[in-house]
């Protein structure tokens, strides 16, 4: 990582913890390569199954490998997207455990701190020089790699095997989520390690707080929007939408959840549902449409309490040490 354009503690920062950062960039530049090969592998079973003459619907005997084969390397760069994911998904534990958490309880355990402090750098302007340069390459990086997913998603073999955008390792993969978990991830670890200010102690802890949070993060997520309700009998999911609770409403307009019944009497589920009161059908959704709000508010949540974990660290810097 070029450390030209720094200048004082952020340039000391980027110095110090250079080959952490290069880790970084290298992690990120293979996670870009992996959804980059998803795409091409994709691409590829496309073009030699047209190659073959065939399509996915032939029945005819020589295209029985050429169809196998389209379906083996879709499957094959399905999964690549789904590590992808999951890489996503545990970013923000990465960044607060091994990155925000050791970077200022290692200096504050060692007393190195105090060789910038009698230097004429302030406790507060020393902390900022320590977030703001993870802040900024997570800025530069994690965008990237959500549009990158993205596309990788979007446009590869999503139509053969796909993975809905609600689903937990999709949802915070691409968009403006991916981003403010990140920050969050990294307030957290900053949080943490000033209030640990011991190396191991701090990367646990930041891993156990950042994991809970995103936890209770995805367990509320459906409740961040208000849910779409519809009535009916046979109903359906609309397509790409996030199927929530169903059942049937009662005369009075009670719930008589199917999940309910299913688990007591799995074989007649509908006709416990009626024998309960059920009249008509019900269904809770999330449609597409609710994708952006849901990301706006999740995202609003994890800025706040990222902004709290920093303001948090600055001020017990500056309660706790000289």
């Amino acid at each position: 990582m070029s450390t030209l354009t720094l200048k004082g503690p952020s340039w000391a920062t980027a110095r110090q913890h250079r080959r952490a950062l290069w880790w970084a960039l290298a992690l990120a530049a293979v996670a870009v390569a992996v959804m980059v090969a998803s795409r091409l592998w994709s691409d590829s079973a496309v073009d030699a199954l047209r190659a073959a003459g065939c399509t996915t619907n032939d029945v005819d005997a020589p295209c029985f490998q050429a169809q196998r084969d389209y379906v083996d390397d879709r499957w094959f760069a399905r999964h690549l997207v789904e590590y992808a994911a999951v890489g996503m998904l545990v970013l923000p534990v990465l960044l607060g455990a091994f990155v925000a958490g050791p970077m200022l309880a290692r200096e504050l355990e060692s007393g190195t701190y105090r060789l910038a402090w009698t230097q004429s750098v302030s406790p507060a302007r020393w902390l900022a020089a320590k977030v703001s340069v993870p802040a900024a390459l997570t800025l530069t990086v994690v965008p990237l790699l959500s549009l990158v997913f993205h596309w990788s998603w979007s446009t590869g073999p999503s139509n053969d095997f796909p993975t809905y955008w609600y689903e937990p390792t999709m949802f915070v993969s691409f968009g403006i989520v991916p981003v403010a978990h990140a920050l969050l991830g990294l307030a957290l670890g900053t949080a943490v390690g000033v209030l640990a200010r011991r190396t191991v102690v701090a990367m646990g802890v930041a891993a156990l707080v950042v994991g809970a949070a995103l936890a209770v993060l995805s367990r509320l997520r459906d409740d961040l929007w208000p849910i779409r309700t519809l009535t009916g009998t046979g109903l359906s999911a609309e397509n790409h939408a996030w199927p929530l609770d169903r059942g049937m409403l009662t005369a009075s307009g009670e719930r008589v959840l199917w999940k309910d019944c299913f688990a007591t009497q799995p074989d007649t589920a509908q006709q416990c549902m009626t024998e309960r009161g059920g009249v008509i059908g019900f269904l809770d959704i999330h449609p597409a449409s609710h994708y952006w709000p849901l990301q706006l508010v999740e995202t609003g949540i994890c800025l706040a309490l990222a902004a709290l974990a920093t303001h948090a660290a600055f001020r017990v810097l500056r309660a706790r040490l000289p």
